[in-house]
């Protein structure tokens, strides 16, 4: 096949998407696909050549803004062409982490207390308390711009969060904290949800932040050695699951949850997740067969889910 890799766009993991757009394509050659790249630029304006390419399928590899919110999905949409992501609704819920935790919350997956804020709106009188306070953006990406603070630092830490976003989390602190990650995919040959994970992130930080994301202070432990009660790990992957199901997914995302003893809770999905050497992705896929066998299942899976729609 002939396939299209998306790359780049406005967001500020722009770096990050042209990495993660060299493994991918690396996988794609070595499957024997011809791969052609189109680079979009940190202005967002969209290339001719995204209208005019004659190629099989769209790859996006673009996160953040534009790639993972739904307007790259609804293009292809237009387009009528079949790529590589979930679709423009579930890319939109896996932007917006307040509307996330909503639906799992209703699907029965407990998740840590959290209040969403606008601008406009005030601090409630009655804020549950807590020592500490994670401030991060509703609807940028997972790692960036977040901040740990006190009730006294609260106000000053989400003006600064608030010039990064229009709306705004402000969440207990997990302590102490483990983080887990699965992958979660529809595999259409039996119409199954599968769960790949857990995997376990270990970060010389309180929390995950975005300047240890993709560097050696973390450490991705691997599913076969991560230390927890069979109890918990089979929870892990009916919430991953049900996750996926709760926001529509239709082809593949990573479930991220918050460990704490005993207590399990979901902190968010990842529609396009990271490809870069350092990724996890790279070992989530890792049990589903390896990465190459992992990208041809989901470039299959998208033709079936273009096809059926077609019916």
């Amino acid at each position: 096949m002939r396939i299209c890799l998306v790359k780049g766009g406005p967001s500020l993991e722009y770096d990050v998407s042209l990495k993660s757009a060299q493994t991918i394509r690396t996988t794609l050659e070595e499957l024997g696909h011809e791969v052609e790249e189109i680079l979009i630029p940190k202005t967002g304006k969209l290339p001719h050549a995204l209208f005019t390419s004659r190629c099989d399928l769209f790859y996006p590899v673009m996160h953040g803004h534009m790639g993972e919110d739904g307007l790259i999905q609804a293009l292809f949409e237009l387009l009528d062409r079949p790529y590589v992501s979930e679709d423009v609704l579930t890319s939109s819920i896996g932007m917006d982490k307040d509307t996330q935790l909503r639906l799992f919350a209703q699907a029965g997956i407990p998740t840590a207390r959290t209040v969403c804020l606008r601008q406009r709106d005030k601090l409630p009188d009655r804020l549950f308390d807590a020592e500490h306070y994670i401030v991060k953006m509703n609807s940028g990406g997972s790692s960036i711009g977040i901040e740990k603070t006190d009730r006294k630092g609260l106000d000053a830490a989400l003006a600064r969060v608030f010039e990064l976003d229009e709306r705004v989390l402000v969440q207990e602190e997990i302590s102490p904290l483990r983080e887990l990650e699965c992958l979660v995919f529809y595999d259409y040959s039996d119409d199954e949800v599968k769960v790949a994970g857990p995997i376990e992130v270990s970060a010389s930080a309180p929390y995950y932040v975005y300047e240890n994301k993709y560097s050696d202070r973390v450490r991705c432990i691997p599913p076969e050695e991560v230390l927890i009660d069979e109890e918990i790990r089979n929870k892990i992957t009916q919430y991953a699951a049900r996750a996926f199901r709760a926001v529509h997914g239709s082809l593949y995302m990573r479930v991220d949850f918050f460990l704490s003893g005993s207590r399990l809770m979901i902190n968010e999905i990842n529609t396009i997740p990271g490809s870069t050497p350092s990724s996890h992705l790279l070992v989530l896929a890792g049990q589903a067969g390896g990465m190459k066998a992992f990208v041809s299942n989901l470039i299959g899976n998208a033709l079936i889910r273009y096809n059926r729609k077609k019916v």
